[in-house]
């Protein structure tokens, strides 16, 4: 059989038992209850929180259940390597057209309306423009809860934070570049990030490291209370302080990209932007044996050349949408202040953790103490943004 049959015969069985509320991996259906699954196929290998839905994840069957605290299955996803080769053409061919299309975070989404309200969802990455999984989705239908936002679309923050140091001056300027932040990051959604979704989970994130002291107190202090941060490191400080490196990632951290030489790279040609990139992605390389996918330009600086620069090395820009200001008003208080009365649903939360940032190290326990008491998960950048973390 060619492969263009196959592939017709792969979909016509997937629609054919996402009509019945199922994938072809299982015979639960939507609107089971997950404890018949977890009786059946014992603990998942993962289970993730999105708002107020619970995804378990069985990596040995290729499969995730979507399902509500009380737990019915609104969503079964099927990874099936069968789908890898299946293009939106065939499915067209095959299927017709879809309902609807989404494009989300690089990803476009072929959407089926089925009877009784069920769905079945192709979901095709940008970059290979094959099917990477399947989705057989019911609305959850609950007086009580809106259906999972599923679909949402990225918002942007506003960029939040103050310093009474800062003179006027200086803080007009601020202003000026959070407002270009803010118009980057809506212009190029998908590469360039402010802030993640719309959901009760925040990331803290670290520039400037490492350095012997204040990196290595910040990784004791999230390793105390049981949360992972993302580093954002200087390439050539990474190849000075390879031991601090290494305790961070080991310690279940992020580890990424904050340039080689932490210059204005808005004010370099293109030429040097890519030698500083290739140059900071491979100090940390030989040092933690992965290359980041993230990057944070300094001062959060960029232009067209960055932005195409980073783009051609498989770089994704990450802003942020709350800024400590640790390094102007160098004051616990103050620290903490910016990060609990500010913090929003997918905050990323920007402090520093070079030389003399000994506040920062005072106030963090008290904002992680916090940001738990107001009910927000703390989660690395790759989590709260949907994307690799590493290439």
């Amino acid at each position: 059989m060619h492969e263009h049959e196959e592939n017709d015969k792969v979909i016509k069985q997937t629609l054919n038992f996402a009509t019945k509320g199922r994938v072809q991996e299982s015979d639960f259906r939507l609107l089971d209850s997950i404890d018949e699954v977890h009786k059946s196929w014992g603990n998942p290998s993962k289970t993730d929180l999105y708002k107020e839905y619970y995804y378990d994840e069985y990596s040995n069957r290729n499969t995730v259940f979507g399902y509500s605290a009380d737990g019915e299955i609104f969503d079964i996803r099927s990874y099936n390597k069968e789908f890898r080769t299946l293009t939106t053409t065939e499915i067209i061919s095959s299927i017709g057209k879809p309902s609807y299309t989404r494009n989300i975070n690089d990803e476009t989404i072929y959407g089926y309306k089925l009877k009784d309200g069920i769905e079945l969802k192709f979901i095709v990455p940008d970059s290979t423009g094959k099917v990477d999984h399947i989705s057989v989705y019911k609305p959850v239908e609950n007086d009580k809860k809106q259906d999972p936002p599923m679909l949402e679309e990225k918002y942007i923050l506003d960029i939040k934070g103050n310093s009474e140091k800062l003179s006027g001056t200086a803080w007009a300027n601020m202003k000026r570049s959070r407002e270009e932040m803010k118009a980057f990051a809506k212009d190029c959604k998908g590469n360039i990030f402010l802030n993640g979704l719309n959901q009760k989970m925040v990331a803290l994130t670290f520039d400037d490291g490492p350095d012997k002291e204040i990196t290595p107190g910040v990784i004791d202090i999230l390793t105390k209370y049981q949360v992972k941060g993302s580093f954002f490191f200087i390439g050539e400080k990474v190849q000075k302080n390879q031991d601090v490196v290494k305790k961070a990632y080991h310690a279940g951290n992020l580890v990424l990209s904050h340039s080689f030489y932490h210059n204005d790279l808005s004010k370099e040609g293109k030429t040097k932007i890519a030698e500083d990139l290739r140059m900071s992605n491979e100090a940390i390389e030989d040092v933690i044996g992965k290359s980041p996918a993230l990057f944070r330009p300094p001062y959060g600086a960029i232009n067209e050349h960055v932005i195409s620069t980073a783009k051609d090395q498989n770089l994704k820009i990450v802003f942020w949408s709350i800024d400590t200001l640790d390094w102007s008003q160098k004051e616990s208080n103050n620290i903490s202040h910016n990060v609990l009365k500010n913090v929003r649903n997918g905050d990323i939360i920007l402090f520093h953790s070079n030389e003399d940032k000994i506040e920062t190290l005072k106030a963090l326990p008290s904002i992680i103490m916090g940001l738990q008491k107001k009910g927000f998960q703390i989660v690395t950048l790759d989590k709260l943004l949907e994307v690799k973390a590493y290439k």
